[in-house]
């Protein structure tokens, strides 16, 4: 063995050097031949085989010979059972199992490897097993592929094919251009078939191992690899079916009959027989599965049949087969076709546990593709199998549809010969029997999902080639499943096949028939039920909510049945429809065999879904509505003309909302084609000209009106709202009188259900619409309104008019006033349209609710004063004084007889009374300015427009209610102010009701407050606008009321207690304003303004303030009156007679002292008076001294005496200064006087006033004091002595209190000088005249001095000092006389 290797080695290295890759095989033979002796020493085989490995790796080996030559020394030595050398036998042998060597071109090598790697797998070490199967397996897909070679060497195909043994060459460039004859290579690829055929009926081939048992799976596994490569080459030669047919046939049915066989022999086996379905032999092969499947008992076997079978149902071997035996009598597969029908009835129902495993199976029918585990059959598994044929059945029809151009899912015409439609017809029945036996069992979810998609593809070739029989008898089947028997639960079955049908509906609905329509809905309409009742999950478990779920998709697709249907064509639409149309009409005839019962409650859930469904399928087809327009309405016009109430009501409202789905949608076809507008709807009614279509639209509605029916009128009066809200801007003029029409025919019903309803519509129409109406159809909806108001029981109807109507007016006049000719009213339509606006809302305005009545009035004055003023001064003096004057008077009177009786809602109607009022001015307010600009006797309508409302308000002032008597004064005042000239010359009365407030005063203390607070001041700003206009008119009945207003308290205040009560009469804001008046206005006043004031002022002051609130009052208004005349000075000899009747009431009377002495006020009112008369008659007299002798008059008048002087003692302090101011005011002003006109003392008034200041001068020093300042008048001077001997002799006995007097009279003496020859002839105050000679120092000018010389000289000892040095200069100045007249 050395020496073999030493020379190979020596071999090798001189082919090196002389560029020599190949070994010769004798050289390899001469080591190979040695080694084969070495049998015991595993070492050195090891290195051997390695050593061999490596000139294999360096393909120094790569001959064919070369290698078979160490193949058969690897089969020399593999008894020796060591793992090592097992290991790399294994790893050389691999290198061998190549395609350039495993080939049928080399059958010797290739049986030599078979026997080998057998021989490894099947050896005593387990390591070894693994990649002696892997190289097996390797080893028989070589051999496999290398069918594809003889194939080709052959020619079929035509293909020509360039062999390569050596991969590790570049392939030959040059092609062979003719086929290589295989023959050698088919008999050798005959002999292992045949080899393989044997070993799988447990014969050994020759190069099988001996000691290595037997394995016929190995065997049908090569097989099946085999004939699987070979596709359908081996049916080209006879050899080879007779090979397959008359041997592997026979042992594959011997195998089967085989008990107790491997599962993955079992599979093996049914492989073959799948693979030898395609022979001509195949029908052999059908019957040995149906014997199968056939067996009552469950086995292996069974399960492999079903799928070796479902195989075979979905190849294209099975289709030709039955096209060809199609006229047969004897016809293998509608033989298995009704066996698998008979199997589908008898297998039982799966039981718990088969259901579980055969969910547990994801793939319980691939063992023929899959060498997965394989389990017996059971009934679970058969309903899978059954289910799988069905599935592959349908599909393998719908393929060789295809394959015949047959368009499914189309209608499609073909004749009753051709063979699709024969297969059809042969076959449909058996197999609708079938699905039918499965869906009675309870299958998993994928099991029944593939029944049920069978069952769709199925109804899909039915329906498309038009076998209606068939169509119907499927449809009715699936429909019978989709809802449980009496007695069971809504089950996940059941969902799946009501999807399954709503998916058929869906998607295949252009191909159904009206009769399946009907069937469909009417599973439907029941499982309807169903999903409501099972819609909420009982529990909280998976399973539950998972059906709650499934249920929803439900529902949710049942809304969208007809998403489809707008690929069907008309007619099939129109078969649509009339199935569902069908439905109704069941539902008509169910009620009249059930008359007896008033409801029917299946007829309403029926009539429900099919009219339901009815919409939803016109929802998706709106589209071409004039195609089924006249099939649908004859429908339901129809239905709503029965008896069924609930169904009637439903179809109503379902053809409304036909109705509604068709406006919008020609509305918006209308739109996008405005340039062809009619091109889609041919006839005329459809045409959009002067909106026609809506007329067709609407004319159902009208239609429906007929049949008197208020349920149904009230669904179109709903329908008619909600058409008007969400499309009433595309509603046209045709549209319009349609619908007006149909609210004029509900309208006149007589019954309130449709009031708030139809209220809404015309609310809408008003509100939103007006412009698209013309004249007539306005004048239409008072119509309306009328009728739906004379039908109505809500006491807040009038309310929603007033609203509406005031819309209307308001269009109405802006119509007018509008540019836009286009739609604008004529005059006539104008005028009627008003006045019936204005008629009914006088009527409204009558409403025994007062919100009601308030709201008309209001929407009444401001309609009137909306109205465009231009032109319209007749209608506006129509309205005025025909309706809404009248109106006035209705409420007036209403509220009289009713304030007369003391009814409980006086109180309201009283607000109504204030409202009309309020109107009524403003009215007025707004006719000024209309009449001012259109009418030419303006001023004769607006005396008469007043004089009208007088006796309204006179009727007002005579019910006794302060707050109405306080609004009609603020309207009068208003009114006054607009127009004064003419109101005064209707005022008077007026003037005499309001005067009459203030004549009683009542002693309901809330009256009499609102008289007071209220009333009053609105009263007086009436008064002094009056005042304003310096009118002779009226003016007595002013001054008089306003005297009245300001006694009313005080006469009140006897009463109730006014203060206690919190009411203050705080007149120092509206009288002070009538007085501000005057004191701008007295002057231009008639007079005998001035003479009422004077008479007025009197009756005043006549009684004298018995407690302080007149006198307060008193006090304050004879300021205010003091302050008119400080503007009026020209007038004050007007009022100086008032004046002095004033003083000498005030003076004379202590209750006008006495309260400001109370009080411990500053003035009382006497001062007040007296001041303001001394003060204005100075100033005036600065310019009008003719009027001197008058004033004097009164001013001596006032004059206190002596008994006021001696009362004045006994008042307070304030008071007593006030009055010595007064006094001196008085003696000042008369003193001026006089002394400014000195012919004025030769009257008798300055004899009166210089005996009252000697009356006075005992107790005021003034008075002495203005004695002596006129002691130039000869006649002054006897009254000057006199009290000065009186003051003087007073002095002497008491020197205390009257020295202060003293001083005084001293001081005036001393200043003072009389005329010269006074005591010529001296009359004293007894009578007696004193005659004194000329000489006589008395007639000097200081005379008075030397008369009183008796009282001086008794007065010199007077012990006040002062008064002493004045008496001594008073002596010394006469001293000086007496010296003077002695010189």
């Amino acid at each position: 063995m050395k020496d073999a290797l030493n020379n190979f080695q020596r071999v090798l290295e001189e082919n090196k050097k002389n560029g020599v890759q190949d070994i010769p095989r004798q050289e390899i033979q001469k080591c190979l031949i040695p080694a084969q002796g070495q049998l015991r020493s595993a070492k050195f085989h090891i290195s051997f085989i390695s050593f061999l490995l490596k000139l294999i790796n360096l393909k120094v080996i790569n001959d064919i010979q070369m290698i078979e030559d160490v193949l058969d020394y690897f089969l020399k030595i593999k008894d020796i059972q060591k793992e090592e050398l097992y290991y790399k036998l294994i790893q050389s042998f691999n290198t061998f199992i190549h395609s350039d060597f495993i080939n049928f071109g080399n059958f010797s090598f290739v049986e030599k490897c078979l026997t080998l790697v057998l021989y490894m797998k099947n050896s005593k070490i387990p390591i070894i097993h693994g990649p002696a199967a892997a190289s097996l397996s390797r080893l028989i897909e070589l051999l496999s592929d290398s069918t594809q070679l003889i194939i080709a060497g052959q020619g079929f195909d035509e293909m020509n094919v360039v062999l390569d043994l050596d991969n590790q060459q570049e392939q030959n460039q040059q092609q062979m251009t003719q086929p290589i004859d295989h023959s050698k290579e088919f008999q050798n690829l005959h002999s292992m078939l045949s080899d393989f055929i044997k070993l799988s009926d447990n014969v050994r081939p020759h190069w099988y191992p001996l000691l290595v048992p037997l394995d016929r799976e190995f065997g049908l596994i090569s097989i099946n690899n085999f004939l699987s490569s070979m596709g359908k080459f081996f049916l080209q030669y006879k050899t080879i079916q007779e090979l397959l047919s008359d041997n592997l046939m026979l042992i594959l049915k011997k195998i089967i009959a085989t008990p107790q066989l491997k599962s993955s022999a079992v599979i093996e086996t049914y492989k073959c027989l799948k693979i030898l379905v395609e022979n001509e032999q195949s029908e052999v092969v059908w019957s040995v599965l149906l014997n199968q499947i056939k067996q009552n008992e469950h086995s292996i076997n069974k399960n492999l049949a079903f799928q070796t079978l479902i195989y075979f149902v979905q190849n294209q071997v099975f289709l030709n087969k039955l096209v060809l035996l199609l006229n047969n009598d004897k016809n293998i597969i509608l033989e298995i076709i009704t066996t698998l029908s008979n199997i589908a009835k008898e297998v039982q129902e799966p039981n718990e546990i088969e259901q579980k495993r055969l969910i547990e199976l994801a793939n319980p029918t691939i063992n023929l593709v899959d060498d997965c585990e394989v389990y017996p059959s059971d009934n679970g598994l058969v309903c899978r199998m059954l289910s799988e044929f069905q599935s592959r059945f349908v599909n393998s029809l719908c393929v060789y549809a295809d394959q015949q151009k047959i368009s499914l899912g189309n209608i499609i015409k073909l004749q009753s010969t051709d063979k699709f439609c024969q297969l059809i017809e042969l076959t449909w029945k058996h197999n609708l029997r079938a699905i039918k036996y499965l869906l009675m069992k309870e299958l998993d979810e994928q099991t029944l999902q593939n029944l049920l998609i069978a069952f769709q593809q199925y109804i899909n070739i039915v329906g498309s080639i038009q076998m209606k029989s068939a169509q119907s008898a499927f449809i009715k089947t699936i429909c019978e499943f989709c809802k449980p028997v009496l007695g069971q639960e809504f089950a996940k079955k059941h969902i799946q096949i009501n999807k399954m049908v709503l998916n058929i509906a869906n998607c295949l609905g252009n191909l159904l028939e009206c009769s399946s329509w009907i069937c469909i809905f009417k599973t439907f309409e029941e499982c309807e039920n169903h999903y409501l009742r099972n819609r909420l999950a009982k529990n909280s478990s998976q399973e539950e909510q998972i059906k709650t779920f499934d249920i929803t998709i439900l529902f949710q697709s049942l809304d969208q049945l007809f998403s489809q249907s707008p690929t069907y064509g008309n007619e099939h639409l129109i078969t649509v429809m009339d199935s569902i149309n069908q439905i109704t009409i069941e539902c008509l005839e169910q009620q009249q065999i059930n008359d007896q019962k008033k409801q029917n409650l299946f007829g309403e859930q029926k009539k429900y879904f099919s009219l339901s469904k009815l919409l939803e399928l016109i929802k998706f087809n709106v589209f071409r509505l004039d195609v089924f327009w006249e099939l649908i309405i004859a429908h339901f016009i129809s239905v709503i003309s029965s008896r069924n109430t609930n169904l009637v009501l439903n179809a109503a409202d379902t053809l409304s909302q036909i109705i509604f789905q068709g406006f919008e949608h020609l509305t918006q076809f209308y739109k996008k084609n405005q340039q062809n507008q009619n091109n889609q709807f041919i006839k005329d009614k459809w045409s959009k000209k002067d909106s026609i279509y809506q007329q067709t639209l609407f004319q159902p509605w009208l239609d429906m009106c007929t049949l008197r029916q208020n349920e149904i009128k009230e669904i179109i009066l709903s329908n008619i709202l909600k058409m008007i809200q969400n499309n009433g801007h595309e509603i046209s003029y045709k549209g319009w009188d349609s619908i007006l029409t149909l609210l004029l025919n509900i309208s006149s019903e007589q019954t309130s259900l449709f009031v708030k309803q139809g209220l809404g519509c015309i609310e809408q129409i008003i509100n939103q619409f007006l412009s698209n109406l013309d004249g007539r159809q306005i004048f239409q909806l008072f119509d309306i309104i009328d009728n739906f108001k004379s039908n109505s029981n809500e006491q807040n109807i009038n309310f929603q008019i007033c609203n509406m109507l005031w819309h209307l007016g308001d269009f109405i006049t802006k119509n007018n006033s509008n540019q836009d000719k286009s739609n604008q009213l004529t005059s006539e339509q104008l005028e009627i349209n008003l006045k019936e606006i204005f008629q009914k809302l006088s009527l409204i305005a009558l409403d025994p609710i007062p919100e009601i009545r308030h709201s008309a009035i209001h929407i009444f004055s401001n309609l009137l004063i909306h109205l465009n003023s231009q032109n319209q001064y007749l209608e506006w003096k129509k309205i005025l004084e025909e309706i809404f004057l009248e109106l006035m008077h209705k409420i007036t009177h209403i509220f009289q007889d009713k304030n007369q009786a003391k009814e409980l809602d006086v109180s309201q109607w009283e607000e109504t009374v204030k409202s009309v009022y309020q109107a009524f001015i403003k009215l007025i307010k707004k006719y000024f300015v209309v009449i001012e600009e259109s009418s030419p006797n303006k001023d004769q309508d607006i005396d008469i427009l007043i004089r009208q409302s007088i006796p309204d308000f006179l009727i007002v002032f005579q019910q006794s209610k302060a707050l109405l008597s306080m609004e009609a004064t603020k309207q009068l005042r208003e009114l006054f102010l607009y127009q004064p000239v003419i109101c005064l010359q209707n005022f008077s009365e007026i003037l005499n009701q309001i005067s009459e407030i203030f004549n009683f005063p009542s002693s309901d203390i809330k009256y009499l407050k609102t008289v007071i607070l209220h009333i009053t001041p609105d009263v007086l700003e009436l008064l002094n606008d009056i005042l304003k206009l310096c009118k002779d008119i009226l003016i007595e009945q002013v001054i008089d009321t306003y005297y009245k207003i300001l006694e009313f308290p005080l006469i009140a205040h006897m009463k109730v207690d006014l203060i206690q009560n919190k009411i203050f009469f705080e007149d120092n804001l509206a009288p002070k304003q009538i007085m501000q008046t005057l004191s701008y206005t007295l002057s231009k006043q008639s007079p005998k303004l001035i003479s009422r004031i004077i008479y007025n002022v009197k009756e005043l002051i006549k009684d004298p303030p018995n407690d302080k609130y007149k006198h307060m009052l008193l006090k304050r208004h004879f300021s205010q009156f003091n302050l008119m005349l400080d503007n009026n000075l020209q007038l004050f000899f007007q009022f100086s007679e008032l004046y002095e009747h004033i003083l000498i009431t005030m003076r004379n009377n202590d209750q006008y002292i006495y309260y400001s002495e109370l009080l411990n006020e500053d003035k009382s009112i006497y001062m007040l008076m007296a001041e303001n008369y001394l003060q204005r008659a100075k100033v005036y007299l600065q310019t009008n001294k003719q009027d001197s002798l008058k004033i004097l008059q009164v001013l001596q008048q006032v004059l206190p005496d002596k008994l006021f002087l001696d009362k004045q003692q006994s008042q307070n302090k304030n008071l007593q200064t006030e009055n010595q101011s007064l006094e001196l005011y008085y003696i000042e002003l008369i003193t001026e006087i006089y002394r400014s006109n000195l012919q004025l003392s030769e009257t008798t008034e300055f004899q009166q006033f210089i005996q009252k200041l000697h009356e006075m001068s005992t107790n005021s020093q003034i008075a002495i004091n203005k004695l002596c300042l006129l002691s130039q008048n000869q006649f002054v001077i006897p009254y000057l002595l006199d009290a000065s001997q009186k003051i003087l002799e007073k002095g002497i006995t008491n020197e205390e209190n009257n020295q202060k007097t003293i001083l005084d009279l001293l001081n005036n003496l001393k200043q003072i000088s009389i005329p010269d020859n006074s005591f010529l002839l001296f009359q004293q105050l007894s009578g007696d005249f004193i005659a004194y000679p000329e000489t006589s120092l008395l007639q000097s000018e200081l005379g008075h001095l030397f008369y009183l010389m008796p009282q001086l000289v008794q007065i010199i000892t007077h012990k006040s000092e002062e008064v002493r040095i004045i008496v001594k200069q008073i002596l010394e100045q006469m001293s000086k006389i007496i010296l003077k007249q002695q010189k």
